[in-house]
């Protein structure tokens, strides 16, 4: 019997785009639900129950439906970094929620699409030009004017923060690595190794939740977990420099629930430095769309040429 070849993989930029507005709605519900656990329960603790809400349903769909395929990977090393590179993004992501405000932790957390083409330039080898250099330092200073730090907690809630943004941008990196896994196979070792890691600690942190409490872990489980995969699957359909601007959109249900939950409004400042930061992830955008244009004229071009002579 001989082995199917694999479909080379193809982008689906519309439905990715579709699955990453969906992926970022559903992370402002879990934000919610995490920064209110987080008054009573340790960030970890609240990792582990977001992890292993979401792991149940997909291991019983799993056995279930008999599809072990989807436990399979072709590559494994790359599989376990993203594990550990999300389980720690997610431990970050929660703490800088319990210590700062949704809308701006969100605002710093939008530093991920500067990073993800400084990263990609160090480790991936890709080509990273001056005019995208200079909107990723001008994105920061945004970042430096919304941070105006006013107090320690603050300056430990943005510190915070700032490091989850880095391991956000890491975890970019790794979904377009693995895009030609199944969202499936990446979502369920990901929720596996995100309540195994954590479950570690639980016997020296973890306390009984209150019958009132059950509703928001379940909450965040759920909308944690169907996130994961549209945002797997969002990443696998479209390029980093598309997707990974949606979640600008992030800000908008931020502060929406900032305002109904916590009677909190944004100051100038966030929203100030969030334009700044926003505007320079578009320049890189449009600069990266730009070059891909005159690459494929380019290409066009030399085959044309090459079919002439």
């Amino acid at each position: 019997m001989t082995e199917k070849t694999p479909h080379p993989h193809q982008d689906q930029v519309i439905l990715g785009v579709i699955h990453g507005l969906l992926a970022f709605f559903l992370l402002a519900i879990m934000s919610v639900c995490s920064k209110l656990l987080s008054e009573t329960h340790h960030v970890a603790e609240v990792v582990f129950y977001r992890n292993i809400i979401a792991f149940i349903p997909l291991a019983i769909y799993i056995a279930a439906t008999r599809k072990t395929h989807i436990l399979k990977t072709a590559k494994p090393l790359m599989m376990f970094g993203r594990v550990i590179v999300g389980t720690i993004g997610l431990l970050l992501t929660f703490a800088a929620w319990q210590y700062l405000p949704l809308s701006d932790a969100t605002v710093i957390f939008f530093t991920a699409t500067l990073l993800a083409p400084a990263l990609s330039f160090f480790f991936l080898k890709e080509h990273v030009g001056i005019y995208r250099w200079a909107a990723i330092l001008i994105g920061f200073f945004g970042v430096i004017l919304m941070a105006a730090p006013s107090g320690e907690t603050k300056i430990i809630g943005i510190m915070i923060a700032f490091a989850a943004a880095f391991m956000h941008a890491w975890i970019h990196l790794f979904l377009r690595i693995l895009k030609t896994e199944s969202p499936l196979t990446v979502t369920f070792y990901f929720f596996l190794g995100g309540f195994l890691i954590p479950g570690l600690f639980l016997p020296f942190i973890a306390r009984m939740p209150q019958p009132d409490e059950w509703l928001l872990f379940l909450g965040l489980g759920i909308s944690g977990g169907v996130a994961q995969y549209y945002l797997t699957s969002a990443f696998q359909k479209g390029p980093i420099a598309i997707i990974a601007p949606l979640n600008y959109t992030g800000l908008i249900w931020a502060t929406g629930f900032d305002i109904l939950i916590w009677n909190y409004v944004p100051g100038w400042p966030v929203f100030l430095g969030g334009a700044i930061i926003i505007s320079s992830n578009l320049f890189i955008i449009y600069r990266e769309q730009k070059l891909k244009s005159s690459s494929r004229i380019e290409q066009a071009s030399q085959n044309k040429k090459e079919e002439t002579s």
